[in-house]
């Protein structure tokens, strides 16, 4: 007789489904901070580009990060209903839906790559958009193996496999971080370069080779590994309109919500853009800090998300929120430690980053002003991906417009530009809208409607 996910050690499974992304997202963001220590050392123009670009890219990734919570959700939903033929048919009505999306994005990115960054970021200065129009048009060439790894990892998570995305991970970051130290500054032997230093370049070459790696890893997983969820070459491609609309109807709102997302986090981009380029580098460092909080939180959200998804779809509600309710706990106790010791190393932290003494004391203000509201930033991610993994996600779209415009957006333009706090309003702002989304996420939870939502 299977015992029921009520009466398994509830920590035990958390972790071991969160670890494995947890690992992911260190890797992600060692390799991150490499990189972008590497740009720092080519000058504030640099750092000021890419960090403007990656802005532009999450936003394109926005589409498809829906689909892949939406296969995510669906998948685990099913794998709790013991149906496995509708989980693999999920991925596959994913995957064709990316096809078409992906080559139309792309093709259009590309064509319109000028007339993109002008109408984005049309104030920043000549070196500036120089480094950001190069560096686009190459990372672009990797966006659609980029949303290969989206679906299909969702689809692993979502089936309980958080293993296999790690390796994946691993194996990406070692390459961009070897390409990284190859092609950004060069291999100079007895004074003659045997590799050229491609500077800017050079990044944006090691991120697009890793990444179209990562997309053919996925691929091969997917198709000849034996997974908890796999399809085969020999499988007959068909479209089920049926699945397509379920997946869509889980995976609409969760684009939309990247879209408000990254949308905000665009307006906020573009608004620092204005400030100058050593507010731009400042920026970037918060950004990087943001990421160094984001990592354990990624895999206990996932964790969450999956566990949750899998006990609702086997009708244990109660298991459900006790999943959540104690993935919440570890994760807020993580982040707190990490939030301690980023606030006590914020400027031996900012100066990773870069050699400018003024960028590394406003950076080490920033990363201070963030470490302090990181145990929010767990609850916020938690139960917004418990909420997911219930169906709830028009409520997580609506509350994103509501606490990220409104705060983020609003308070930042406020503080930052008319009152002329600078960069340092827009981490206020920044803030305020953590604080204000966490606490709509966990009223919403404990109302507990979101367990009855038939997804």
């Amino acid at each position: 007789m299977e015992i029921s996910y009520a009466k398994r050690s509830t920590k035990n499974e958390i972790w071991q489904l969160a670890w494995p992304s947890i690992i992911e997202q260190s890797l992600i963001m060692m390799v991150g901070l490499v990189s972008t220590m590497f740009v720092g050392r080519l000058g504030n123009a640099a750092i000021a580009a890419v960090g403007a670009i990656n802005s532009l890219i999450f936003f394109f990734q926005a589409v498809f990060a829906g689909l892949s919570t939406g296969s995510t959700v669906i998948v685990a939903r099913l794998i709790g209903e013991k149906d496995h033929e509708n989980a693999r048919l999920a991925v596959m009505q994913s995957l064709i839906m990316c096809i078409f999306i992906f080559i139309m994005l792309t093709v259009l990115g590309y064509i319109f790559a000028v007339p993109l960054i002008h109408l984005f970021f049309g104030r920043i200065s000549a070196d500036v958009f120089r480094y950001a129009l190069l560096y686009y048009r190459i990372v672009l060439i990797g966006l659609p193996f980029v949303i290969i790894d989206l679906v299909i990892g969702g689809a692993l998570r979502g089936a309980g496999d958080t293993r296999t995305p790690m390796y994946i991970t691993a194996i990406v970051n070692i390459i961009s971080l070897l390409f990284n130290l190859l092609l950004v500054f060069g291999v100079k032997i007895n004074g003659t370069y045997i590799v050229p230093a491609y500077g800017v370049k050079g990044t944006a070459i090691a991120v697009t080779i890793a990444r179209i790696i990562g997309g053919f890893l996925q691929l091969y997983i997917l198709y000849f590994a034996k997974r908890v969820i796999n399809l085969s070459i020999k499988d007959r491609i068909r479209i089920d309109f049926k699945m397509m609309s379920r997946i869509v109807r889980v995976g609409l709102p969760a684009s939309l919500e990247q879209l408000v997302m990254q949308g905000g986090f665009l307006v906020v981009q573009i608004m620092v853009a204005t400030m100058g380029t050593v507010a731009m580098a400042v920026y970037q460092i918060g950004m990087n800090a943001n990421s160094i909080a984001f990592m354990p939180i990624f895999g206990f959200t996932l964790a969450a998300t999956s566990l949750v998804g899998r006990s609702l779809g086997a009708k244990e509600y109660d298991a459900a929120e006790n999943y959540a309710r104690q993935t919440t706990r570890i994760a807020v106790k993580v982040i707190a430690v990490i939030g301690v010791c980023m606030f006590i190393f914020a400027r031996q932290l900012a100066a990773l980053y870069s050699t400018d003494p003024v960028v590394i004391h406003m950076g080490s203000v920033v990363i201070r002003i963030f470490a302090v509201i990181e145990p929010m930033l767990a609850i916020m991610n938690v139960i917004s991906g418990s909420l997911r993994a219930g169906g709830d996600i028009l409520y997580i779209v609506l509350t994103a417009f509501a606490g990220l415009w409104t705060f983020r957006v609003l308070v930042g333009f406020i503080l930052g530009k008319i009152l002329g706090m600078g960069v340092y309003g827009i981490w206020i702002g920044i803030c305020f809208d953590f604080v204000v989304r966490s606490c709509m996420y966990w009223f919403r939870f404990r109302a507990g409607k979101w367990k009855y939502i038939k997804v």
